[in-house]
């Protein structure tokens, strides 16, 4: 005869872990390098403002309540709220039933990310619901530099940079001024002009840039260059 006494089974009643899902997920191909910051550039874009999703995730059983957690802007941003972003989010919570949640933000294009990034910098926060123990790796340990699932970075910029299709030869010295008429003129992405644009297409563009610059200055209207001095030209192999 075998002798059992019944007890109750014990559920798990600790609070759950929240982290950063872009920070904490598995790589979606072999060799992806997971980071804790973004960076953010206008730079090859026509729009002025643009909505980005961050993914805030769970660890642990759902439940059926709505379940706020604590997401808070870190000190060391100097991205200014109303200027250069604002959080569409009117409350942060886990739903019910649910295991994760979007936090939405929009960046706007303002004159001075054309010098410098800024910082947009969250961090989550333990409260009654959940509770950030998963903070942290040690991805080296020469350095201590380590990798952030409670906090992640967002680095927004309007730093032009020349598009990796663009051919001196044809288009001239590279500038933001010369880009965008570009973009303006021949309604062509500066985008596409990075990483699609055939060298065949590219001189065409350059010579019908150049036809447009001789016909505004026949017509008594020099296109100058960003230092309001030199006339804008294309490259050699346009003229």
């Amino acid at each position: 005869m075998f002798l059992s006494c019944e007890k109750d089974l014990h559920s798990y009643d600790g609070k759950s872990v929240i982290y950063f899902n872009e920070a904490g997920r598995l790589p979606t191909y072999s060799g992806e390098v997971i980071k804790d910051s973004t960076i953010m550039s206008f730079s090859l874009s026509t729009v002025q403002d643009s909505i980005v999703n961050m993914v805030v995730k769970i660890a642990g059983a759902p439940q059926d309540i709505d379940r706020p957690y604590i997401l808070a802007v870190n000190s060391n941003s100097d991205a200014v709220q109303g200027l250069h972003y604002d959080i569409l989010n009117t409350e942060y919570s886990i739903k019910r039933n649910q295991m994760a949640d979007t936090v939405r933000v929009k960046f706007y294009r303002k004159a001075d990310m054309q010098e410098k990034s800024f910082l947009l910098s969250f961090d989550l926060l333990d409260n009654a619901y959940f509770s950030t123990d998963m903070k942290n790796k040690i991805t080296n340990v020469t350095t201590n530099a380590s990798h952030s699932f409670i906090n992640y970075r967002w680095y927004v910029n309007d730093i032009i940079k020349k598009p990796s299709r663009w051919i001196d030869s044809y288009f001239g010295i590279f500038s933001r001024k010369k880009l965008f008429l570009l973009v303006e003129i021949l309604g062509v992405d500066p985008a596409y002009m990075d990483t699609s644009m055939a060298i065949a297409e590219g001189a065409a563009y350059a010579k019908f840039m150049q036809r447009y610059l001789n016909d505004q200055k026949a017509a008594g209207n020099i296109i100058y260059e960003e230092d309001g001095v030199t006339a804008m030209v294309m490259g050699s192999a346009a003229q």
